[in-house]
């Protein structure tokens, strides 16, 4: 099989625990661009977060931010949808009342309601600073609202998602963490953007390869041609991927390039 598109989720998966590529992770995926080998980043985080990576790898990327609501190349926008405000709104609301925290996503923009602990340490992983603002405040910037995101330890987290699962929310939800809880637009997934990004470059779905360690990354696994599990990954998402490789503290993605011969 000619392998076109390699598309890897980023946390847990291309970087490492300590938020980092590893060497050798960076040598073979430029060695698979130097084949003609499209590479896309295919991630949960907000686009600043997304292109920090990029600028990490130094390889151009395709890049498909905020679990592929938002879908861009360079400094163009080639695809982007929304959740409602009311949708957004109603997730803070109950992320509050439960002991967790909401942000909100709009484009190349990151809101948050206060600074706290999950804040900062996102802050350090994406190199970039939110807009601190009220709820009133981000309403009347009319903002186009891509993702929300609740925030929190493990179980205030579960317990949001045991409440928002029983509820009509209009949007779909996703762990890409214990602590971190997708609240993304119905019709966008992971996989919904690696089909978008094969439509615009035309690129034939079967001639992809993806990688994944979260529930967030299923649909990615599934749509690709391949889809590579990462050993630390969920078991969920391995039970339905074509290849379980090593751990992203081991490169796991080289491995599997080469294991594979999509790379020699």
């Amino acid at each position: 099989m000619k392998i076109s598109l390699i598309c890897m989720d980023i946390d847990g998966t291309l970087v490492n625990d300590h938020k980092s590529i590893p060497d050798k992770n960076i040598a073979a995926l430029k060695k698979a661009s130097d084949m003609g080998i499209r590479l896309a980043l295919v991630s949960g985080r907000y686009p600043a977060g997304v292109r920090h990576v990029e600028e990490q790898l130094g390889i151009r990327c395709l890049k498909a931010a905020i679990a592929g609501a938002y879908i861009f190349e360079g400094d163009k926008c080639l695809y982007s949808k929304r959740i409602s405000r009311k949708t957004a709104y109603g997730v803070y609301d109950i992320a509050k009342e439960a002991g967790g925290d909401c942000w909100f996503f709009s484009g190349e923009n990151w809101y948050v309601t206060g600074m706290n602990k999950w804040v900062r340490a996102e802050m350090l992983y994406v190199a970039a600073s939110p807009h601190v603002v009220t709820i009133d405040e981000l309403d009347n910037k009319n903002a186009v609202i891509n993702k929300a995101l609740v925030t929190g330890s493990p179980d205030a987290v579960k317990k949001i998602y045991k409440i928002l699962s029983s509820m009509d929310i209009n949007a779909v939800l996703g762990f890409s963490s214990d602590t971190y809880l997708e609240v993304i637009p119905k019709g966008v997934d992971k996989g919904t953007a690696l089909e978008k990004l094969c439509e615009i470059y035309d690129i034939p779905v079967e001639n992809t390869v993806a990688f994944g360690d979260e529930e967030l990354d299923i649909p990615l696994i599934e749509k690709a041609g391949i889809g590579i599990a990462m050993d630390n990954g969920v078991n969920k998402l391995k039970e339905k991927a074509d290849y379980i490789t090593i751990s992203n503290n081991e490169a796991g993605i080289a491995h599997a390039l080469y294991d594979l011969k999509i790379i020699q």
